[in-house]
């Protein structure tokens, strides 16, 4: 367990022992009252300055006002919990996507710097060279994508995700993007119509595609296909996106959209990410007024079902 973690349960401890010890504080405080005014109603009764039901009536005034009271506290405790507990969940996963984003600017930048090093030796041929200037390309093409994925979830967040329709075939886009995620090596099988004519922000649906593509490809096998369809639908197009991944527990199927979530502890992930790709999918294809939806895909895996108006 991470020190991270440590903390996130010692908090919660802490406030559920402060949380107990006000509660038996509350019943202590009800027991000594009701002994003592008991004891004044013994002595009252014995030298006969009131009545037995006004003893009664006392007892259960206490005994109401008491229950009134607890109530109240026991609220305000639920609704501080509940407050706590999501700043704590907030404070975790912005503590995960700072090592993950620390992890994604790391891994590219000592690339470059290995491969800069291998430049300057003598003796290298020029297929050699050509490669390593490839492989340095691709990792600024990674620093590149990165760099947008964290504007575009600032502009986002700001409100200020401003759409601008164009002229595009979605078949050619998806095809550009598949061909990126081919790159490295990965098996990705398409079924789509020659074309598909649409009008739609070209970087919003490169986002789109990509950050699903990139997804399957994290969690599903290193040797197991990606399935891609794209078609037209009632609401314009659909495109779906097949893994052969572990899948999506249905409790998960809808935090997986949120800002920053990725399962389990970022010190001990292997896969890559910030957690905000399939944020940015949501969000974006809702600025679209389109949606995405995840299922199970038969024989194991994911399916993600991206709905979107072309015109």
């Amino acid at each position: 367990m991470s020190r991270h973690q440590h903390r996130h349960r010692a908090t919660l401890l802490l406030f559920g022992a402060t949380a107990l010890y006000i509660v038996l504080q509350f019943i202590w405080w009800a027991y000594l009252l009701v002994r003592k005014d008991r004891e004044m109603e013994a002595l009252i009764t014995a030298f006969e300055l009131r009545t037995e039901g006004h003893v009664r009536d006392t007892f259960w005034m206490v005994v109401g006002e008491g229950s009134v009271f607890l109530l109240l506290v026991l609220v305000a405790m639920y609704l501080t919990f509940r407050a706590v507990r999501r700043d704590l969940e907030l404070a975790r996963m912005q503590h995960n996507f700072l090592l993950a984003v620390t992890h994604e600017l790391r891994t590219p930048i000592a690339s470059l710097k290995l491969q800069l090093q291998t430049l300057e030796r003598a003796g290298l041929s020029a297929r050699q060279r050509d490669e390593l200037r490839e492989d340095a390309l691709e990792d600024v093409d990674r620093l590149g994508r990165l760099t947008e994925t964290l504007l575009s979830a600032a502009r986002l967040e700001s409100g200020r995700h401003d759409l601008r329709p164009g002229p595009l075939d979605l078949v050619e886009l998806v095809r550009a993007e598949m061909d990126r995620a081919a790159r490295h090596g990965a098996l990705l099988e398409l079924k789509a119509p020659e074309r598909l004519p649409a009008r739609v922000d070209p970087e919003a649906m490169r986002m789109v595609v990509g950050n699903l593509l990139d997804n399957a490809l994290k969690y599903g096998p290193a040797d197991g296909p990606v399935d891609v369809s794209l078609d037209l639908s009632d609401n314009g197009a659909t495109l779906v996106v097949a893994d052969r991944g572990p899948g999506v527990p249905a409790g998960e199927r809808q935090a997986i959209f949120r800002r920053f979530h990725r399962g389990g502890d970022e010190e001990t992930r292997r896969t890559k990410g910030t957690g905000l790709g399939l944020y940015l999918v949501g969000r974006t294809l809702e600025a679209m007024g389109g949606s995405v939806l995840v299922g199970d895909r038969p024989g194991g895996g994911a399916i993600f079902t991206a709905t979107f108006p072309i015109s």
